[in-house]
């Protein structure tokens, strides 16, 4: 897996597009592994009207088609990749380079971008058609993989990180939206497909763009079957049982041993026990609290079912860094701002399994997925004739309760200039997402799928991919699965979730093994034994005046008094000031679009 990054330049045929290689293929540089398995330095694909300039440095990337039509840059993977290889006629496969990438640009040789359609796993693919003249850029459903661009009369360009594109476009006006940052700090994330610079956006989740001659911006030339679409009747539980172990199989398909973070709960006690049914894992690896050890529940539950899997547990302790280890890690492995410290631990997690892999699985998006969490048997109890903001702002889910009070925080912090133009950012719950139609036939379906879609997209897919990838490990989950998560999604409340049988779907897969019976205690969070707020006040002096001495003050989104009772905030708040920023800080305070 590797960075992928372009420039179509529309309207200055006579521009050089390689004086801009240089900038472009540096920022591409701390990018990891591509799909064929070797590592990549960078490598950049411009067009101009006069002009196609390929430069690679140790990359098997780009890729073009038997028929050399197509020329293909991808991030990510296709975990089908060898169901899809018999789909080809022969020609295609004769002499095929390897990869499952390959796999996908012959497919979309023979059929176009309809090709997609089939593909499963998390990508971010552009394909220049160098006979139609039209780039063509699409990410997976779920949005795994980033993909960004940014469009002018002169210039188009498009990254997997925006600070590919900031980095190369410092000659254009490339301004910060404050109403994009004043949500990122009330919302903890962006809504559609914007991002903090007012001029780059996100390929939407599912979204195909299409770009050629004479177009004045990219067009939405589809949008992949959404989830929700892809099944016509609702499966049954024999049905789930083939889709979870469907999902494992995917997401083990490597060329060598994956390792499994393992916290010993059910979710990656499914991941372990499909791991050594299907393949023999090269490790597994927890993460520990290095300060209070013998009250971290999840090493306690770790080491006693490692023993029940008959596997060794490469134990992994861990402390917050400190403040100055903190702003390197965020700038050194993060493309955007962070709004949870999650990405602390996953580090921790991330550099630990490099050491036995390159591909690292997880249980993340169980609990959304199968309805484990707390919060949605509460739904479900509660959630009759309440509207989706009444029980949001009554949830103790705190992500959740930031949204449903988006309002209040842009009264009780926003400048009035920016608050008056918040309604630019149009509907905080980014709706339509899939299964929208449930919010008032089955809100606690649409609660799974806002957490899954929305929430969960912004800060763990991209975060946890790119601080992956920063440290040389390809991070998976098998409940990612998108024909798992339609299966699923296709139940029936009733029979998706059972009061007092949490996750009974992905339970039945224990049924006759000696871990029938383990999973009865509750649920421990990942990061319950770390404290952040502790973390904060040891490091007050400094952390408060990276938000008080800082860029933000410049930013001009924040009330005039704003930061004078820091100590009265959120925890969670606070940690969005500062690595907003820091973030900042990192790329040069760029200037505020103003009107």
């Amino acid at each position: 897996m590797c960075g992928i990054g372009g420039l179509l330049l529309k309207r200055h045929p006579s521009a050089d597009p390689r004086s801009l290689a240089g900038p472009l293929g540096a920022s591409l540089a701390h990018r990891g592994r591509d799909g064929t398995g070797s590592f990549s330095d960078r490598w950049i694909f411009l067009h101009s009207a006069r002009h196609a300039v390929i430069a690679v440095d140790d990359a098997r990337q780009p890729m073009f088609d038997r028929e050399r039509a197509l020329v293909m840059v991808g991030n990510g993977e296709v975990l089908n990749y060898r169901e899809l290889s018999r789909r080809l006629p022969d020609h295609r496969c004769h002499r095929m380079p390897p990869g499952d990438l390959q796999v996908a640009l012959e497919l979309c040789a023979e059929r176009g971008t309809p090709a997609f359609e089939d593909l499963r796993g998390p990508f971010a693919l552009a394909v220049w058609d160098s006979t139609a003249h039209h780039l063509t850029l699409v990410r997976d459903r779920l949005g795994e993989c980033p993909l960004y661009y940014y469009d002018s009369p002169e210039l188009f360009a498009f990254a997997s990180e925006i600070r590919c594109l900031s980095a190369c476009l410092r000659g254009e006006d490339l301004p910060l939206d404050p109403v994009d940052a004043l949500a990122f700090l009330g919302l903890g994330r962006l809504t559609d497909n914007r991002t903090l610079y007012r001029d780059i956006h996100s390929v939407p989740a599912g979204g195909v763009l299409r770009i050629g001659p004479g177009h004045a911006g990219p067009r939405l030339a589809a949008s992949l079957t959404p989830v929700s679409g892809l099944r016509a009747t609702p499966a049954d539980e024999a049905e789930i049982g083939h889709l979870i172990d469907q999902a494992h199989r995917r997401a083990l398909v490597a060329d060598r041993p994956v390792a499994v973070g393992f916290s010993g709960g059910m979710d990656s006690s499914a991941v372990l026990q499909a791991a050594l049914a299907h393949a023999e894992p090269a490790a597994a690896v927890t993460v520990f609290s290095a300060r209070h050890p013998d009250e971290d529940e999840n090493l306690r539950r770790a080491r006693a079912l490692a023993r029940k899997f008959g596997v060794d547990l490469h134990e992994v302790p861990f402390r917050i860094p400190s403040l100055d280890a903190t702003v390197d890690l965020l700038n050194g492995t993060l493309d955007a701002p962070a709004a949870e410290p999650l990405v602390l631990h996953n580090d921790a997690l991330h550099r630990a399994a490099r050491d036995h892999s390159a591909v690292l699985l997880g249980g993340h998006g169980a609990d959304e997925v199968f309805g484990g969490y707390v919060r949605y048997a509460a739904l479900r109890a509660d959630a009759v004739g309440s509207t989706t903001e009444e029980w949001m702002a009554t949830s103790l889910w705190e992500r959740w309760n930031r949204t449903a009070g988006w309002g209040k925080f842009v009264t009780d912090f926003g400048r009035d200039a920016i608050a008056a133009r918040t309604a630019a950012l149009g509907d905080t719950l980014d709706r339509p997402f899939p299964y929208s139609t449930a919010e008032h036939t089955d809100p606690v379906l649409f609660g799974q799928a806002l957490d899954l879609f929305r929430l969960m997209a912004y800060d763990n897919f991209r975060a946890t991919d790119e601080n992956g990838i920063a440290r040389g490990v390809e991070v998976r989950s098998p409940f990612f699965d998108i024909d798992l998560v339609a299966g699923v999604f296709s139940l029936p409340v009733e029979r998706r979730i059972r009061p007092g049988a949490p996750k009974h779907l992905l339970r039945g897969i224990f049924s006759g093994t000696p871990l029938a019976e383990e999973f009865t205690e509750p649920k421990v969070g990942f990061d319950d034994h770390f404290s952040y707020a502790d973390w904060m006040t040891d490091n007050w002096p400094d952390f408060s005046a990276t938000i008080t001495e800082g860029p933000l003050n410049d930013l001009g989104i924040l009330r005039d008094g704003a930061f004078t009772d820091l100590e009265k905030f959120d925890w969670r708040l606070l940690w969005r000031l500062f690595s907003l920023s820091t973030w900042l800080d990192r790329e040069g305070r760029p200037p505020v679009a103003h009107g």
